[in-house]
């Protein structure tokens, strides 16, 4: 039984047995799996604090083909991510970023989303303001890398890019005409211009910028991503972590 090392986040935890722990991790060499944390839940375990929903861990587990779940051998804290679990905002962003990989993603090698995984979050966790711009730079790319990137450049149907006030953009093919050719069509929304160039900047820029720039028409934004997402990944409309955040806004907006 050959023994594996790989980084990984931990996307979720839960109990097996009376003392041990199932984890499903997610990591640049291996994708997703699960391992077995035997005796992982006693105050005595050498994982004790470690193996934690959101951590960034180095693993070492044995590895055998057939078997569903393979078993963790050692594990290390690369990054805790303090700040982010001793907010709520942050905790339920961070929520929505694993849940949405454990639902949507199977077992392949992605390096580039694990990349972008550890890297935002690590940026909520140092984040001080305009936090939701981590959720829709992160929905954004997520969608990229799954195939379906929306287009905000320009109307589709006569290619201008002197746009009125609104647009109608289509949820099925993920392009948007202005109101002048106004193409009415199921499946399709009715969006502030503003809303559409907030979105088409966040595609361009990098994580650093994130935290200097103003978050713009959140309920806009979030109605379009979340039914762009919904409409072409259908198990999005199991995740809890972003009914969550919508309970908490509904509170605050």
């Amino acid at each position: 039984m050959p023994l594996q090392k790989t980084e990984a986040v931990i996307l979720k935890t839960q109990r097996s047995g009376e003392t041990s722990k199932i984890l499903t991790l997610y990591s640049p060499k291996f994708g997703k799996f699960k391992v077995v944390a035997k005796g992982a839940r006693g105050l005595k375990s050498r994982f004790f604090g470690t193996l934690e929903p959101l951590n960034h861990v180095s693993v070492v587990y044995y590895f055998k083909e057939t078997r569903e779940f393979q078993f963790l051998s050692q594990a290390d804290i690369i990054h805790a991510y303090e700040h982010i679990k001793a907010d709520l905002q942050k905790y339920a962003l961070a929520t929505i970023f694993c849940e949405l990989i454990d639902k949507t993603e199977l077992e392949q090698t992605n390096p580039y989303l694990f990349q972008v995984l550890v890297g935002v979050l690590n940026a909520i966790n140092k984040s001080e303001k305009n936090l939701l711009n981590y959720y829709f730079w992160f929905l954004l790319k997520f969608l990229k890398i799954n195939g379906f990137s929306p287009d905000f450049n320009h109307c589709k149907i006569c290619k201008t890019l002197k746009l009125a006030d609104q647009v109608r953009f289509s949820i099925a093919d993920g392009n948007f005409s202005c109101m002048k050719c106004n193409l009415q069509e199921p499946n399709s929304i009715t969006i502030p211009v503003s809303a559409i160039e907030y979105l088409r900047y966040l595609q361009q820029i990098s994580l650093k910028a994130l935290e200097s720039t103003p978050v713009r028409n959140i309920k806009d934004c979030e109605m379009l991503l979340l039914s762009f997402l919904l409409y072409h990944i259908e198990e999005t409309k199991y995740l809890k972590s972003i009914k969550f955040l919508k309970q908490m806004q509904s509170k605050v907006l």
